[in-house]
């Protein structure tokens, strides 16, 4: 997958800018859910994403094939919202998060379904941005220590503790708001 990416970022440099829909459609969702989870909001997270992708278009020629284009692309929305967070003002809204709800779900557990993922993205956006980085990375997206540190520009250690604290944090809150017991 990594040699067809690196054909494809290829001939994106070189010119032929269709096969950029081609990463765009792969890696559109998880873009956007980590826009999503660092910003708390889906009209800011479309673009953000959006941007995302324009930026890194614009310097394929940068791109180093010593990574994966998905952790170099991680980078970039990551930066993005960092800017974006740091030009508001007041704190994030708190916009619905979407869902499928399930086939076999009742309407009653539906709603009470929401209620949890709203109640947990409240709590991300209370998180220090630092640590929300890291557990938006490492509990939502799954990625691993080691392109969490490319992402970040951290070392491994580093972020295993972060990870740890911010999800220490996470829990705390959540106890707070009742969503979790004990």
């Amino acid at each position: 997958m990594q040699d067809e990416e690196h054909s494809l970022i290829k001939q994106c440099a070189d010119g032929v800018a269709d096969t950029y829909a081609i990463l765009v459609e792969r890696y559109q969702d998880m873009i956007y859910n980590i826009a999503y989870r660092m910003s708390g909001n889906s009209e800011s997270a479309k673009d953000l994403a959006q941007e995302s992708f324009i930026s890194a278009y614009n310097n394929l020629r940068n791109f180093r094939n010593d990574s994966k284009f998905s952790t170099w692309l991680c980078s970039i929305v990551i930066n993005k919202c960092r800017d974006y967070l740091k030009s508001q003002k007041q704190h994030i809204s708190f916009d619905e998060i979407p869902e499928i709800p399930s086939a076999k779900a009742s309407p009653e557990e539906d709603i009470s379904k929401k209620q949890i993922i709203d109640r947990v993205q409240t709590a991300l956006n209370m998180l220090p941005k630092d640590y929300r980085e890291v557990v938006v990375l490492k509990h939502i997206e799954g990625l691993d220590y080691g392109e969490m540190a490319v992402i970040l520009n951290i070392n491994a250690n580093t972020l295993k503790v972060k990870t740890h604290r911010g999800r220490e944090m996470l829990k705390k809150i959540l106890k707070a708001m009742g969503v979790l017991n004990g």
